[in-house]
């Protein structure tokens, strides 16, 4: 019945429930764009290559004194010699994977990120962490040179 157009202004004008409508909308494409992106970047990853290369040269026998713990931070391991054995422990913890520190002098590691402790040899004292240390391949080759194989 009214067939008057609208003015140019009249035209331009939009209501409150239509505002609030396109930004719930919008605000629903914009979490579901951030969602698909995610979920894409979870299965096409590959993985960073961040951790140790598998066969590290951690020194020299003379490196590792007898009755020692020390770490090497190229393999991300702690190198404990006694008199008659060289042992090579995985500093990564098995819980969340912050690298454990010795537990002072009497022995041992313990995790600084949760508290997990572990003993001498790497077996597990105290959680949360449900797994001992990784115990690693170490070899002395013929000329003293240390090698350990982190995978």
């Amino acid at each position: 019945m009214n067939d008057a157009p609208q003015s140019p202004e009249r035209e331009q004008t939009i209501s409150r429930r239509r505002l609030l409508t396109l930004a719930v909308h919008g605000g629903w494409v914009a979490a579901m764009g951030v969602l698909v992106y995610q979920i894409g970047r979870f299965l096409g990853t590959e993985g960073l290559a961040s951790g140790p290369s598998p066969l590290v040269k951690a020194g020299t026998l003379a490196d590792f004194p007898p009755d020692t713990t020390t770490y090497v931070p190229e393999a991300r391991a702690w190198v404990h010699r006694s008199a008659e054995e060289l042992t090579a422990l995985d500093a990564v913890c098995p819980h969340l994977g912050c690298l454990v520190q010795q537990n002072g002098p009497d022995g041992g590691f313990r995790c600084p990120c949760h508290g997990s402790e572990f003993g001498n040899k790497g077996e597990l004292q105290r959680g949360p962490a449900e797994r001992p240390l990784r115990q690693l391949d170490i070899q002395t080759q013929a000329d003293n040179t240390v090698t350990i194989r982190t995978s």
